[in-house]
């Protein structure tokens, strides 16, 4: 059994997540990240709001608040060099930056393919395993950077952080 230390959303049919705001989250209707399922990283404007997407992979992810890191798991034994992982990460210069954009305030983050409907019942829930995780993010501009984390041969997790600019 893989021990866990995080919450982590298990994976995504679609290969894509979604940074929801909480207030566009009732209207999603699933499609709107269509456009962008290659992107390892993108983001979309509905409604005038941007919502970052992370995927191409379908990859279990998770976000760690105190980083203000999403992390998605390649392989590993188990979760618990993830934390680790993210603070000797938070000093390398192999960063890669991907884009910039305006956030704040409350997020759900959802498989990108899944409705409202889907989402806010995982959030109230009645789905297991998790398939939505809320995520809080201080308003102002922030630089999106990836980075894969190797810190062992067996371990190996993909990060995305966000950087306040």
């Amino acid at each position: 059994m893989i021990r866990r230390m995080a919450v982590w959303l298990d994976r995504t049919d679609f290969a894509r997540y979604a940074l929801i705001p909480e207030e566009l989250l009732p209207a999603w209707e699933g499609s709107e990240a269509d456009d962008v399922i290659d992107e390892y990283v993108s983001a979309l404007r509905p409604a005038g709001r941007r919502v970052l997407t992370l995927g191409a992979e379908p990859l279990s992810i998770t976000w760690l608040a105190e980083y203000l890191t999403f992390a998605r798991w390649c392989y590993a034994d188990d979760d618990t060099g993830l934390p680790p992982a993210v603070r000797d990460a938070s000093v390398s210069d192999g960063w890669e930056d991907v884009l910039s954009l305006e956030l704040g305030g409350r997020y759900v983050l959802a498989d990108a393919a899944y409705e409202a409907d889907r989402t806010l019942d995982s959030l109230r829930g009645s789905g297991q395993p998790a398939e939505a995780l809320r995520v809080e993010v201080p308003p102002g501009r922030y630089r999106v950077q990836s980075l894969v984390a190797d810190p062992d041969p067996n371990t190996q997790f993909m990060l995305e952080r966000l950087l306040p600019e």
